[in-house]
């Protein structure tokens, strides 16, 4: 659920330019010059051998020992990474104490342990042992962590190679960070690429993870999943055989995804059947249609944004066509279930409903100086429409950053639940082997500068499916004209159910869509006509008072 920027370190010694940003790691370059020099030494000793006795005789084999070893280069690469660009100042001691865990685990040897003493570690197999203490200074760490890197190293009798070994140790020094930051390998580091491009070789499918296990939340129009016949809440068992237990989002995606034509088998259990299904399927190129829209009766525009991926600021101005054509006089930005994505995206996304040059969002890195701020980019936008967001604990990121834009712009109603509440901006480095890292390089603040970590974006109007007290409504038995005198009440609590048999009765039929939380949405949208959050507000505590009948 991430908001990220793409940021490769590419060598270019031809001086091509790319489209994207290109940052060169501060080790990696200091690397590329040592390499140079060491050329340039050894052209030197090859062309006056005898020259060199008088430099002195400890010269040379030292310059040899440090500039031809490459132990370790990636992991140094990537400790200088996070000293250099994590948002917060880095705890070397924790990163390195979770790297050598994370070696040993990797080592999977039952006759390695590893304890912790009064005064630090060891480490210790059979009658070999080493102890070590690791301090908060990076260099001190440093060369603490590689004795007990080279120790495992050895004792690993060439079960494990020197770069599995330093993967494990990146992996551990990433994973200590926060639960956003993690390293990538090469083919990891590919697919995230290409996710951003808003294509891959897939299924088709968007899941989530709810009580640690891993559910459909919907199949994607024309894909392989939604031909098949996979329902929404289907329930993760197996992939290709293998019972998914323990398994995180990101990892079950890269069990889905692959090269188009390759087949894969799921099994799905469906709760409402309580049946389990599986399905051998094709994989496919997904093309993410990021942006659904429909034109409502009431000259109503509902715009389902999905995630912001690179096509979706595109394929919102195909809609916002559409719904000029049809003289839509306001719109529903439906967000619920929508993980984010990219900044950039979210920022004109933002910036269609808002006046130009006002602020959307500021991102805060770890220096009072690394401030960025983010305004809106359009001259003939829709600031002049009414507009009614939908959010539920699945919206996050980008998700937050376009409703707290448009919420605190005064502009927008926020209606449904708590959003996630992921306030954190994570950039991906490429490193010199191909590889990479997703690190949290800053905060992002709303233009009020809410951080929405700590309980996400609040909605003014809570739908919960939840069974809500009447008196903790705000108008308890109050008369409806009570109610909306009540200056007081910020937020009005309904419950879906109260919405269905309000809409039910009123239209003398079935509720018109399955969902209580837009048919309100779409009720609010038809009465108001001005972009003024007070008086949709008005609006919609008018609306809550007649569904509390």
């Amino acid at each position: 659920m991430g908001i990220y920027l793409v940021i490769i370190n590419l060598i270019n010694l031809q001086g091509n330019h790319t489209n994207q940003r290109e940052i060169m790691s501060p080790r990696f370059v200091s690397k590329k010059i040592f390499s140079v020099l060491t050329a340039a030494l050894l052209g030197l000793f090859l062309l006056f051998p005898a020259g060199w006795t008088n430099l002195g005789p400890a010269f040379f084999p030292n310059a040899e020992a440090g500039f031809f070893s490459n132990d370790l280069e990636l992991f140094e690469e990537v400790v200088d990474l996070v000293g250099d660009k994590y948002v917060y100042a880095p705890d070397y001691k924790k990163m390195f104490v979770a790297s050598i865990d994370e070696m040993v685990k990797a080592l999977n040897d039952e006759n390695i342990s590893l304890k912790n003493e009064p005064i630090g570690q060891s480490i210790s197999k059979f009658d070999k042992n080493i102890r070590y203490t690791l301090g908060y200074n990076r260099e001190n760490a440093l060369e603490t962590f590689k004795k007990a890197y080279y120790f495992l190293l050895e004792e690993s009798e060439g079960k494990l190679s020197k770069e599995k070994l330093e993967i494990a140790a990146v992996t551990g020094l990433m994973g200590s960070l926060d639960p956003y930051s993690k390293y990538m390998d090469i083919d990891s580091f590919n697919r995230s690429m290409r996710d951003t491009e808003g294509k891959y070789g897939g299924l088709g499918m968007v899941i989530t993870m709810k009580d640690n296990r891993l559910y459909v939340v919907k199949t994607i129009k024309n894909s392989p999943a939604r031909r098949a016949g996979i329902q929404p809440d289907d329930i993760f068992e197996k992939v290709n055989g293998t019972i998914i237990e323990k398994t995180q989002i990101s990892e079950l995606a890269d069990k889905l995804r692959g090269q188009p034509g390759t087949g894969v088998t799921i099994t799905l259990y469906r709760p409402s059947e309580k049946k389990e299904y599986s399905y051998t399927l094709n994989r496919e190129v997904i093309l993410l249609e990021t942006v659904e829209y429909k034109t409502l009766k009431n000259s109503v525009g509902s715009i389902k944004i999905t995630s912001f991926s690179r096509q979706t600021n595109n394929q919102l101005k195909e809609a916002l066509t559409k719904a000029k054509r049809d003289k839509v006089k306001g719109f529903i930005l439906d967000l619920r279930d929508n993980p984010g994505g990219l900044l950039d995206q979210s920022v004109k996304i933002a910036s269609h409903f808002l006046h130009r040059n006002r602020l959307i969002v500021y991102t805060q890195g770890r220096e009072q100086t690394d401030r960025h701020e983010y305004k809106a980019k359009y001259q003939n936008s829709l600031h002049s429409m009414p507009v009614v967001i939908l959010i539920n604990q699945h919206s996050a990121s980008a998700a937050e950053i376009v409703a707290g834009a448009l919420r605190d712009s005064g502009k927008a109603l926020i209606i449904g639940e708590n959003s996630y509440g992921k306030g954190t901006v994570q950039t991906i480095f490429r490193t010199s082997d191909g590889s990479g890292i997703r690190l949290t390089t800053s905060k992002y603040y709303t233009p009020s500068g809410t951080d929405i970590t700590s309980q996400g974006i609040v909605p003014e109007i809570h739908i919960t499916e939840d069974h809500i007290p009447r008196n903790s409504l705000g108008i308890s038995e109050q008369s409806h004209t009570k109610f909306l005198q009540n200056t007081s009440v910020s937020e009005i609590k309904l419950k879906e159910t109260q919405i269905s048999k309000f809409v039910a009765k009123n239209h003398s039929a079935a509720l018109e869509t399955p969902d209580p939380t837009f048919a309100f949405a779409k009720m609010l949208i038809e009465n108001v006509s001005v972009a003024n959050k007070k008086k949709t507000l008005e609006k919609a505590r008018d609306l809550a008072a007649n569904i509390h009948y």
